[in-house]
């Protein structure tokens, strides 16, 4: 059963890496990292508001671990608010460094404050990530707005 598991979980990553792989690696080593889905939406259809202030994140998720299992997925829709133009230009910019900032403050929510059974605390993490948001950029400014919170809870082994 464990090898059927592993099996499906390797096709499903060989199906999500294909897409990247066609784009043909316009940025430079065609790590799946840098691949298209992983920016923020192009066009102004894909933005929650027609605000130029309005910086739209990716989906972030980040995996709640236990010492031998994970128990489930935190998944984070939201953007950023930056009202200075000067301020949104460096954040477009460090556009990167702004989404690893942000990944690395929900994994921290996901595996140091999340409490299982709990439902997500919207507070917590958005301090986390408004804190590696102003860390990153060297300035405040930029606020940070959550769309969306879901938890997702581990599928049992039937």
């Amino acid at each position: 059963m464990r090898a059927v598991l592993h099996i499906l979980a390797l096709s499903a990553m060989v199906a999500s890496a294909a897409p990247a792989l066609a784009e043909g690696g316009e940025h430079g080593g065609g790590h799946a990292s840098a691949n298209s889905s992983d920016q923020a939406p192009a066009n102004p259809q894909d933005r929650l508001t027609s605000a130029q202030s309005y910086l739209p994140m990716p989906t972030f998720s980040a995996g709640i671990l236990t010492r031998y299992t994970t128990l489930g997925t935190v998944v984070v829709d939201m953007g950023l608010d930056v009202q200075n133009a000067e301020l949104r230009a460096h954040a477009q910019h460090n556009a990167p460094r702004v989404r690893d900032a942000l990944r690395t403050a929900i994994s921290t929510y996901a595996n140091t404050y999340y409490r299982e059974h709990t439902a997500p605390d919207p507070t917590t993490l958005t301090r986390l990530m408004q804190q590696a948001v102003d860390r990153t950029l060297g300035a405040a400014g930029a606020q940070v707005l959550l769309v969306n919170i879901i938890y997702q809870r581990r599928q049992a082994a039937s």
